[in-house]
């Protein structure tokens, strides 16, 4: 007879990853968050807030929702290691964004060099790696099977958009310094269209993660065979 350890169906495993996933989701929202601070009167210190502040403060959030996934993901889930390459992309994004801040510089109207690059590319990234955190937790339960189906297409998607972009880049690059009007175009339906649908997967997946047939043990307590 097998056994195993049933820690409920609201066990504080199952609350904290839930929480993680709705952090992680920060990032993914953050081109519809600049455009509610913008046509939505706030306080002084939320409309003071820049394009790169944003995107810093919200990437600081989903990195540190990536960090505890991954601390309580290696409880309970066997390729919790799928989550690594996500919460990796995170840090450094911060780190870019950090640099092109603190020199000074816009990333939607100064000129793209190497930073602004890094962070389109890391953005683009985030995507696949999204798709790689739902696989960590395919068939727990069910209902993951369809996030990871729908950021998988999202992940081609954000890979031919990173191809377009990429080109205009190297196009407007070879006609003097590229501007981000190059690659304009790209950039914006990615993050106001594309980089969402990834953000509403973390929401939706947070609501109907459930501990279905105990899959929420310990990955180190195995099972007891009588």
């Amino acid at each position: 007879m097998q056994k195993s350890l049933d820690f409920g169906p609201e066990s504080d495993d199952l609350m904290r990853i839930k929480i993680t996933l709705v952090l992680m989701s920060a990032i993914f929202m953050f081109y519809w968050v600049a455009v509610l601070i913008s046509y939505i009167p706030w306080p002084m210190s939320v409309t003071i807030l820049s394009f790169g502040d944003l995107t810093e403060l919200l990437g600081i959030i989903s990195f540190l929702g990536s960090v505890l996934f991954l601390v309580e993901a290696r409880k309970v889930l066997p390729r919790w290691y799928l989550a690594v390459p996500l919460c990796i992309s995170l840090f450094i994004l911060i780190i870019v964004n950090f640099w092109i801040i603190f020199s000074g510089r816009e990333l939607l109207s100064d000129h793209i060099g190497i930073a602004e690059t890094l962070v389109m590319l890391f953005m683009a990234l985030l995507s696949p790696f999204s798709a790689l955190v739902f696989l960590s937790m395919d068939g727990h339960p069910d209902s993951m099977n369809a996030y990871l189906a729908v950021s998988s297409l999202v992940s081609v998607l954000s890979m031919i958009f990173l191809f377009f972009t990429l080109s205009g880049l190297s196009h407007a690059l070879s006609r003097g310094g590229p501007t981000f009007d190059a690659v304009v175009a790209f950039q914006a339906f990615y993050w106001l269209f594309v980089m969402p649908v990834i953000g509403i997967c973390f929401l939706l997946s947070a609501i109907t993660y459930r501990n279905h047939g105990n899959v929420l043990n310990p990955v180190t307590a195995g099972s007891t065979q009588n």
